[in-house]
């Protein structure tokens, strides 16, 4: 029999191993070709600067890129492994371990060239489907499906490393291998003794953990210790570890207290418990995975279906600009004029003064540098603006933000003084260098005899989900919260501070905003001696250059119905990748349960032997191992699947709409589920008929 003649053979009778490796390694290569081809797209490179597409399609495609390497080194490692037996026969009939190498590069090296070429073209066709998708999703931006060069060099570069990488692990392997190593290799077990009490302690920790975490994050408990927030998501991670090993352990301690229902599944429990702590590693492993998954794939689905309740919320005027001594300089009557003579239509207009100063916070022997533009209004301008009756007291103030959040916020003992551009500079240089900290005698040294006005935390009284005006934060100014003052208080900054701290924020309700925008538009530009290059795109942050064009453009109008389109474009390209990512996750969950069960489908053979000698029928074997190829393979999606659905929960409880956000999840959490009842039906149907296969066989 020649060296060929054994390829040929050994293919043949390897095939559908040989397939599903070949299809793992394909699907990466076509989903690194579709990412590769979005990071060089057109479209998307010129978004940079302007929304998050181009920052976020790098940051996934790396994410892919890790993800690619430890799965595929995984699956290999297992390919290998599960012949162990394969290559003991081999090495026994007087093959070398040279030509073990040659055997297992030649087949290596056809299936890399094979799922590259697959994964490629795969990649093409059904990249118009992927960028049909992603134009679904997103609103206001069309993104051209475009095949590159570099996409296809991004996809054979890093395929190629991997390969020559795992070819390397496979030459050491197979050279540092004995022929009884090699046939032990397939049949060697993860050992260990499943610990109640160890389950039991981390199962309570866990608990504990999980009750503590939104407490502590949100300061009902430690307040102090800011500490102990990394300790209770530690051991939130940590501890499931542990309960795997010792679940099923406890789960049979419980049931011995009731015999009937012990002893209807006492055969389950039994193979279960060892099971799971020869899974341990690999079911922990799994169910991080998902939670990751889960956690970002939830959240992302469920800013995007509720991005247009958080810019209402944010925003709860149609139409808002920013009237500084440069910019902007218009009236109501005008601004009315203009608009109603283009078909436009405002319902409600208000204009709001208000200051811009300074903001320190006093902590302990220092002081925060809070903001440099904290905006500051007088109490009879927003009792004008609110139709309210407000009445500040001096040395008082209140402090109202758009935000509803549900944590009780206290704004510290607060400074709000009068400096000079010299002097916030210096101010931000030293800040800078201290974590924004400056101490009192470098600040009193700043300041001198500076207009000054100190508010102590029990002085300022804090009211959240204030719909005083629109959500926005720039290079040159910053809207959302504001100060609320004693009238001579804020007089009194008035006259010390410069002309240009004085600004005024229009406000507006209007019908027709698109019309009423373009015009609104339009006219400014004119009345701010600006041409038509600028202004031209909405910018979802409000960043811009610091130059005098980038402080032009910063003082460009917002448009609600604007910042909805950019904010779905951008949560949509968000939603749609992590998809993506979310899939590739569930297919590696269940690609790897199924390598791993199938492994152990021959040391089966002696359970099988001996539940066939004590009577029991075809039927009731395959009940049993349904039962236990179920709990198997849904652990990882019971277990990361609620981690990731209690960590979505912790980080967006602060918000007002968390009970849609959650409803959204759950849906993630439902559609990830039957994913893996895919994959648990197909490793079902293999397994049984392999194990039946043995059963005649005994």
């Amino acid at each position: 029999m020649t060296f060929s003649s054994i390829i040929r053979k050994n293919f043949i009778y390897n095939f559908n191993k040989y397939i599903s490796f070949y299809f793992v390694n394909s699907l990466v290569i076509a989903m690194l070709f579709m990412y590769g081809s979005l990071m060089f797209n057109s479209t998307i490179e010129k978004s940079i600067g302007q929304s998050a597409l181009y920052e976020t399609v790098i940051l996934s495609l790396t994410g892919i890129i890790i993800f690619s390497m430890v799965f595929i080194t995984y699956t290999n490692i297992s390919f290998l492994k599960n012949r162990g037996k394969e290559f003991g026969v081999y090495l026994t009939l007087g093959m070398t371990t040279r030509d073990l190498n040659k055997l297992i590069f030649i087949e290596n090296l056809g299936i890399m060239l094979a799922a590259l070429i697959t994964g490629i073209i795969a990649g093409g066709l059904f990249g118009r489907l992927f960028y049909m998708g992603l134009n679904k999703i997103l609103e206001g931006t069309t993104i051209a499906y475009e095949i590159n060069y570099e996409s296809v060099l991004l996809s054979v570069g890093v395929f190629t490393l991997i390969y020559l990488a795992n070819l390397l692990f496979n030459y050491i392997f197979i050279s540092r291998s004995s022929i009884i190593d090699v046939l032990k290799v397939h049949s060697k077990k993860e050992v260990g003794k499943a610990r109640i009490l160890i389950g039991v302690i981390s199962l309570v920790v866990f608990i504990v953990s999980i009750y503590c975490l939104p407490k502590a994050l949100f300061k009902e408990i430690f307040q102090e210790q800011n500490y102990m927030v990394w300790v209770f998501i530690i051991l939130t991670i940590i501890s499931p570890y542990m309960i795997i090993g010792s679940i099923i352990s406890i789960i049979k301690y419980v049931f011995s207290r009731f015999p009937m229902l012990y002893n209807n599944n006492i055969m389950v429990l039994s193979n279960l418990s060892h099971r799971f702590l020869a899974y341990k590693n690999i079911l922990y492993m799994l169910s991080l995975l998902l939670a990751g998954g889960m956690f970002f794939v939830g959240a992302s689905y469920s800013l995007y279906a509720t991005t247009g309740d958080e810019i209402n919320k944010n925003n709860p005027y149609d139409i808002m600009f920013v009237e500084s001594s440069q910019y902007n300089r218009v009236n109501k009557e005008e601004v009315f004029n203009k608009i109603n003579t283009n078909d436009g239509e405002i319902q409600e207009y208000k204009v709001l003064e208000y200051l811009e100063a300074p903001l320190f916070w006093s902590e302990g022997e220092d002081l925060t540098f809070r903001n440099a533009r904290q905006t500051i209004i007088s109490e009879s301008n927003y009792n004008a603006h609110m139709n309210t009756n407000v009445d500040v007291k001096p040395k008082e103030a209140i402090y109202v933000m758009v935000f509803n959040e549900k944590t009780n916020y206290q704004q510290p003992k607060s400074i709000v003084t009068v400096l000079s551009k010299e002097e916030i500079k210096k101010v931000k240089e030293i800040t800078s260098r201290n974590n924004y900290k400056i101490c009192k005698k470098q600040f009193e040294s700043i300041i001198e005899e500076s207009t000054s006005l100190y508010f102590d935390e029990k002085m300022i009284k804090v009211e959240k989900g204030v719909e005083f005006t629109n959500y926005r934060l720039t290079n040159e100014y910053s809207s959302g919260d504001a100060f609320i003052l004693d009238n001579n208080d804020y007089q009194l900054l008035k006259r010390n501070l410069e002309e240009e701290s004085l600004k005024k924020l229009h406000l507006m309700k209007v019908k027709n905003g698109d019309r009423t925008f373009q015009a609104l538009l339009t006219h400014l530009r004119d009345v701010n001696g600006l041409d038509s290059s600028y202004w031209r795109k909405g910018n979802l942050w409000g960043t811009t250059s610091y130059d005098e064009r980038g402080t032009a453009e910063a003082y460009r109008p917002i448009y609600k119905n604007e910042l909805q389109r950019l904010q779905l474009t951008n949560n949509g390209m968000v939603l749609f990748i992590m998809i993506f990512i979310g899939l590739l996750f569930v297919v590696a969950n269940g690609v790897v349960l199924y390598y791993k069960v199938l492994a152990d489908i021959d040391d089966e053979k002696t359970r099988l032997k001996a539940l066939t000698t004590i009577g029991m029928s075809e039927k009731e074997i395959k009940s049993i191992i349904t039962k236990e190829l179920a709990i198997t393979f849904f652990a990882p999606v019971i277990i990361g699947g609620g981690m990731g659905l209690y960590y979505l929960y912790v980080t967006l409880s602060n918000s007002e709409i968390l009970e849609m956000f959650m409803k959204n999840a759950l849906m993630i959490f439902i559609w990830g589920s039957m994913a893996q009842f895919i994959f648990y039906m197909i490793s079902r149907k293999k397994y049984l008929k392999e194990v039946i296969n043995l059963t005649n066989k005994i």
